[in-house]
């Protein structure tokens, strides 16, 4: 088959290298160039590293940190803490920075050695049109492209979601957001008040309350430490609502959570480069699918960061899609789209329930 894929992130890229393995040409288009690392980290429970790791992913090329169970104290604050989650549920619990797991995605998916043809990657090449009939996609630039499915990976703000629902539906904003950062580690070891931090190198914190939670857990080789703060958003300005990585300082994160201890204070002083990433909700969409076409991860079923299961849906997404399309897939359009309703039937009610339980 000639798969076309819409969005090269973390989603995009496992739905890409999932097809390459089973044989498949695949074309997948980009908006952006890359140019700048963006993004803070991703935590990858049991569901997403067992899928990861048996489409090639090395946990030590993607920089991946294992968490681990925490001995708690009552000096502690609340560490989350693990049974044994590789005996328990077949896979262990990695944090990850986003822009190391995209990074070892997009090597697998393009680097000519691994299995079935290279995936070939298009930068700078946002899509304007889907036409889910004839499965044929055209882009900004008026360029149309022709193959036998399409898979809409394009994120919340899918610019093809439109044309496969045939409606326009969208997140809105909840009236939640995040500040989220992320801070080197050696930088919070310099701080002795910091030790409960330091104390505890590979576990994940929450400190909630109020409505309000500090979340924090390593990434990169236990080398920076991912640092975010779910808040009421103050803002009322809907468009600014909808603003997805917009700027923001550690003023601004200091005050939202100014009666917060001193130990966690000290943390917030630490933070750079600090973002406020809103909380955007929707029901579960009435449909994935269209003809030769399909939604998956954010642009299908995007939902809070509440369980870490963000990441985790699209790679199920993405490993189904690779299950159901083996190489040998007639290219008629009613085996694709067959082939395609099996896959909602198959994922969204899951993914669906996922959703509205982290929202």
């Amino acid at each position: 088959l000639h798969v076309i894929v819409v969005g090269a992130g973390l989603v995009g890229l496992a739905a890409g290298l999932a097809l390459r393995r089973a044989g498949h040409q695949v074309d997948i288009y980009e908006r952006s160039h890359f140019a700048h690392e963006v993004g803070a980290a991703i935590s990858c429970g049991p569901n997403a590293t067992r899928i990861l790791l048996s489409l090639g992913c090395d946990p030590k090329r993607f920089r991946g940190v294992e968490h681990l169970q925490v001995d708690q104290t009552d000096e502690d604050p609340p560490f989350v803490s693990n049974t044994d989650l590789g005996s328990k549920y077949g896979g262990p619990y990695y944090m990850c920075h986003r822009v190391d797991l995209h990074v070892e995605l997009k090597y697998l998916a393009t680097e000519t050695e691994g299995d079935g043809p290279p995936c070939v990657l298009h930068l700078g090449a946002g899509v304007a049109a889907l036409d889910p009939k004839n499965a044929r996609i055209t882009l900004l630039d008026g360029t149309v492209i022709f193959g036998d499915l399409v898979i809409g990976a394009d994120g919340i703000n899918s610019s093809v979601r439109r044309f496969v629902l045939e409606e326009d539906i969208n997140p809105q904003p909840c009236g939640f957001s995040c500040y989220r950062t992320v801070i080197p580690f050696d930088e919070v070891a310099k701080h002795p008040s910091l030790s409960w931090v330091t104390k505890n190198p590979k576990a994940m914190g929450l400190v909630w309350h109020e409505r309000r939670a500090l979340v924090l857990y390593p990434c990169r080789d236990g080398t920076l430490l991912n640092f975010a703060g779910n808040h009421p958003d103050r803002r009322t300005n809907e468009e600014e609502q909808l603003n997805i990585n917009a700027p923001s300082s550690k003023e601004d994160f200091l005050a939202t959570f100014s009666d917060y201890a001193p130990q966690y204070k000290e943390l917030i002083r630490l933070s750079r480069d600090v973002t406020l990433w809103p909380f955007l909700i929707w029901d579960p969409l009435p449909t994935w699918v269209n003809q030769r076409s399909c939604l998956i991860g954010d642009a299908a079923h995007a939902m809070f960061p509440m369980l870490g299961q963000g990441g985790a849906q699209g790679f199920e997404d993405a490993a189904m899609l690779g299950i159901l399309f083996p190489l040998g897939t007639p290219n008629d359009p009613q085996t694709i789209s067959s082939r395609l309703k099996l896959f909602e039937s198959l994922r969204k009610p899951r993914a669906s329930e996922i959703q509205e339980i982290s929202n």
